[in-house]
């Protein structure tokens, strides 16, 4: 076949595109590419640790690789020499990888967006030497022509901090000082150079003296304080905390102090993140072991025990009178008006449940017959384990920590027929995990805790004046160890009392429900009760800590 030249010039033309094209296609940078490793600097085993399995005690060495400017796929191996560990360690390693001789080999791995994680196992050998000797691993990896080293240092035993369980005090007073005892004991085979002592908790015990070696946090979900020990606990040894002073608040019932001890300083941030941290009074006392200080740089021995702590709680004969607050204000143009309902915690006391359960939960129970019509609220919700046909269950949620003077308001809009003699009753259950009412021992007077509000045509209320016009502020919650999610599942008492009478206040801060909202029936299915800001909103140190740690049952 022939081809004119001109034809044969724009093919030419097209091939040359063509070919810059593929060349174009190739990584720039692809003959820079960089293999990194990055493996931990050191770490330690226990000698006790046996083969990784559910439980063990072993130790994990995380090695991630990286090779940057290389989208493609890359192909290596992986070795470490393990010469070195004879008499420190015995090693298993991950699925995929083999020891042959004194070698760990990771063969034929490949790299995907230049990222690979892989992990040996280390735990206690057969034969050990003395507690302290360590040794060198050097870790190579070889990908795309490309070679990294990376070394860890492996140290045989360290240091173990563990506390002392401290029983509940039940026999403190509202303004007595609490100095509990603290011990804390090394079952490490290593000293510990230096001891830090957490302490985080609630609203209701302070610290007296403060100690010039001390950081004192503060913050919405509560105080922290920490306090640097520079003494050695050598392995094996008991020491006791000097006698710390905590002072039992007025309003204190279940006050708590989590005590948390480490070998190296706790970072501030994560679960200490949202304290605000001032140094202790210079000159004044410093808390101690009972033995010499020395500002001499941290030995470098790793603690096996990175979650060292224990609980110092006492339950309070304080009580708190916590009572129903509602009202009723009609639409005198339409069926439809505004029902208020809430709590308020009248004192002395702050009740506080752990567990993450609600000390109290407002309940509301209307007839059938009355339309609950649908808003935005997430905090209240339709009980779903009402057996009584006959009535409509919504439940709304306060806090696991409600505080002396504390006022929680919720709002419904209902629709109804204002001459029927409807009412609606509003009580205060007390739910805890175990699904039982729990009696609410704090209340001694619980003639207040249940009203039937009339919902006719003329306005009603149980709901006080709050001082300033406004709702009580936003109330810091401190840490607890559940996340404070669900409705209770109790069925709604049936035995009604009577509220009074007044005028509504026009006082809270919040707006009724208007506008346009969506009738849901009389059993008000899927709808959500709405509330204004007023409503006092659960803290972020009941959800973050989350995991945080369940103690002590679910609330004493």
């Amino acid at each position: 076949m022939r081809i004119s030249r001109s034809r044969s010039v724009g093919l030419a033309s097209a091939l040359a595109v063509l070919t810059l094209g593929s060349a174009a296609a190739i990584p720039a940078h692809a003959a820079d590419a960089t293999l990194k490793i990055e493996a931990p600097d050191s770490v330690a085993v226990d000698p006790s640790s046996t083969a990784p399995d559910h439980g063990s005690n072993s130790t994990a060495v995380q090695l991630h690789l990286t090779l940057s400017d290389h989208p493609t796929p890359a192909t290596g191996r992986v070795t470490v020499d393990l010469a070195p560990l004879r008499g420190i360690a015995s090693v298993m390693p991950q699925s995929g990888c083999t020891i042959a001789g004194q070698v760990l080999t990771c063969d034929m791995q490949t790299m995907y967006d230049g990222k690979l994680d892989l992990r040996y196992y280390l735990y206690g050998p057969t034969a050990a030497h003395e507690a302290g000797s360590s040794a060198v691993l050097r870790t190579t990896a070889v990908f795309d022509g490309r070679t990294a080293t990376a070394d860890t240092k492996v140290t045989l035993g360290g240091s173990n901090l563990t506390m002392n369980e401290v029983s509940t005090n039940r026999g403190l007073k509202p303004g007595d000082t609490w100095t509990p005892d603290l011990t804390v004991t090394n079952k490490g085979q290593l000293p510990a150079s230096q001891l830090y002592f957490t302490f985080t908790g609630g609203m209701d015990l302070s610290f007296v003296p403060r100690f010039s070696n001390c950081e004192y946090g503060t913050s919405a979900n509560g105080d922290a304080v920490i306090c640097a020990v520079h003494s050695e606990v050598a392995a094996g040894e008991t020491v006791h905390l000097d006698p710390i002073g905590l002072k039992v608040d007025s309003t204190a019932y279940y006050a708590y102090e989590d005590v948390h001890v480490s070998a190296t300083a706790p970072a501030k941030e994560g679960w200490l993140g949202g304290y605000a941290f001032t140094p202790g009074p210079t000159g004044g006392p410093r808390l101690t072991v009972g033995k010499p200080e020395a500002q001499g740089a941290p030995n470098g021995v790793i603690d096996f025990n990175r979650n060292a702590s224990t609980a110092l709680s006492a339950v309070v004969p304080n009580t708190a009178d916590f009572s129903v607050e509602g009202g009723w204000a009609p639409d005198q143009g339409s069926g439809m008006g505004e029902l208020t309902v809430g709590m308020a915690d009248n004192g002395p006391a702050s009740i506080f449940w752990r567990s993450g359960s609600y000390p109290a939960i407002v309940r509301v129970t209307v007839p059938k017959a009355v339309k609950i019509l649908s808003g935005s609220q997430p905090k209240c919700g339709l009980n779903r384990q009402n057996q009584d046909p006959a009535v409509t269950v919504w439940d709304c949620t306060t806090n696991p920590y409600i505080r002396s003077g504390q006022h929680d308001w919720f709002f419904f809009t209902l629709d109804l027929d204002h001459s029927a003699g409807l009412s609606a009753k509003v009580t205060l259950p007390s739910i805890g995990e175990d699904g039982q009412d729990s009696g609410m021992p704090w209340d001694p007077d619980k003639s207040n805790n249940e009203v039937v509000i009339p919902l006719g045509t003329t306005m009603n209320t149980t709901r006080p004046t709050v001082p300033g016009g406004s709702a009580s502020p936003g109330t810091p919650t401190p840490s607890s160890s559940a996340s404070a999610s669900g409705s209770p599942a109790a069925t709604p008492s049936t035995s009604p009392s009577t509220g009074a009478t007044a005028a509504p206040s026009t006082s809270a801060s919040t707006s009724a429900v208007g506008g346009s909202l969506a009738s849901t029936g009389a059993d008000g299915m899927g709808a959500t009760a709405t509330a204004g800001g007023a409503a006092i909103l659960l803290g972020g140190g009941v959800l973050a800590l989350a995991n945080r740690r369940r103690k002590r049952g679910a609330h004493e």
